[in-house]
């Protein structure tokens, strides 16, 4: 869709290539700004200022549990909401007419695990090899400065999308999926408005190597306290040792992991995918003393689980396998479990909607082949939009490697032909027209 004459897919490219010093730049000051899970206001701040820079009407959405609470989609908080807010930014058109689109993602950040392993310091971001360093440089500051930079091409040429175009920067991801989900709710509040209603398509810049997503899986976090007997080592036999019967849980549910990824049992999305289902044992807490039977273990899982499973199901399924192996073990081995943070249904997207379809069509023109389409492992915020409202949404992010990991890096080859694949998007979805001085 277009009104005025489209940019030529060469001046496009050039616009993209002048821009190439500004992008390493303004992410490296992105990343810089360091964003953990609730303390992301030095990221919201920088990225504010950039918008603001833009032209673009800045409007603060703050994260209220207690409003979102009543939402299925809603989930226990592990940090308070302390102020903190979402981003939402929006260019408006002059003359309109064109189709819009919403550019989502986070801020935070997770944490960076022993600093002393990596290359360099996780938040002094350096460059090497074509690949930019730094925590939340791929997951997912640098989709995010691909969309920033898509938008400032289209500048460079004179040009502004002929529709609206939004940029929501949101919390808390990593943990619960809660800031998005205040935006979406707020949104849906103000209806009368007609601002949700602007926006025909989603796109979340996720590191997922310039696939589309077609589905991703549900995820809910579990924390499980296990209480024993304590005694002196001299007197094990009159003790209960929680951690061990700790380790026999993990393995049992690793059967049920095993069951739940056999063939037969496989979502039809993920039919192709070798493991779709992850049971982590992401941590673990007991003891106080070398020389003692402990008396307590506590054990943080995250469990996935396919579209079309209730998390609350998930859940139950998880813990009765959970506390029938407790009791297998030893009746007096006493368990607790309870759930925060995450509690995120799976889901599909719609990748034939012309939305989508145009998507595909951009990654054509750029790279010269079909996008390969992911289901994916790991949960995102587009289950908001896919299973709250009827907007079509995916995933399209650049190529990033060691997320969560040690020496988080995004390869800028794969920024550039994001920022050009996500430029001909918004000429090709959006149309274009003249900025108006």
């Amino acid at each position: 869709m277009t009104s005025h004459p489209a940019p030529t897919a060469t001046a496009l490219q050039q616009a993209v290539a002048q821009l190439d010093a500004e992008m390493i730049d303004t992410l490296s000051a992105f990343v810089a700004a360091r964003s953990p899970s609730g303390a992301e206001q030095p990221a919201a701040d920088f990225l504010e200022a950039q918008l603001q820079n833009l032209g673009l009407d800045c409007e603060r959405i703050v994260l209220d549990s207690e409003r979102i609470r009543n939402s299925p989609m809603f989930s226990c908080p592990c940090d308070p909401d302390g102020g903190r807010h979402n981003l939402l930014a929006r260019h408006l058109p002059t003359q309109g007419g064109g189709r819009s689109v919403l550019f989502n993602g986070h801020l935070d950040v997770v944490p960076t695990g022993p600093e002393p392993l990596w290359s360099a310091p996780p938040f002094q971001p350096h460059v090497k090899d074509d690949w930019l360093y730094g925590r939340g440089a791929g997951d997912m500051k640098g989709g995010i400065i691909c969309a920033l930079m898509a938008f400032k091409a289209l500048r460079l040429l004179g040009l502004q999308p002929a529709g609206v175009v939004g940029f929501n920067a949101v919390l808390d991801e990593e943990n619960t999926g809660n800031g998005t989900l205040a935006t979406v709710h707020a949104l849906q509040n103000t209806l009368a408005r007609a601002r949700l209603s602007e926006f025909d398509a989603v796109i979340i810049p996720e590191p997922f190597a310039e696939t589309l997503m077609a589905a991703q899986v549900g995820v809910s976090w579990l924390f499980v306290t296990l209480t024993g007997r304590p005694a002196h080592v001299a007197y094990m036999g009159q003790g209960l040792n929680p951690i061990e019967a700790a380790h026999e849980l993990m393995a049992d549910l690793k059967l049920l992991e095993a069951e739940w990824n056999a063939p037969e049992n496989r979502h039809p999305a993920f039919r192709d995918v070798a493991h779709p289902i992850n049971f982590n044992l992401g941590r673990i807490e007991g003891g106080e003393w070398n020389s003692s039977v402990p008396c307590t273990c506590t054990l943080g899982l995250r469990c996935s689980y396919y579209p079309g499973t209730e998390p609350d199901d998930a859940v139950a399924l998880i813990s009765q396998r959970l506390r029938a192996k407790a009791q297998a073990l030893n009746p007096a081995l006493q368990l607790e479990i309870s759930t925060r943070g995450h509690r995120s249904p799976g889901c599909v997207y719609d990748l034939e909607h012309p939305a989508m379809q145009a998507l595909a069509q951009a990654h054509r023109t750029v790279n010269g082949r079909e996008a390969e389409r992911l289901a994916c492992t790991a949960t995102t915020d587009g289950r908001h939009f896919s299973l709250m409202t009827d907007i079509p949404v995916t995933n399209y992010g650049p190529l990033a490697r060691d997320i969560h990991g040690i020496d988080e890096a995004v390869s800028l080859a794969s920024m550039r032909r994001v920022t050009l694949t996500l430029a001909h998007y918004l000429v090709d979805w959006c149309g274009v027209e003249p900025i108006q001085a």
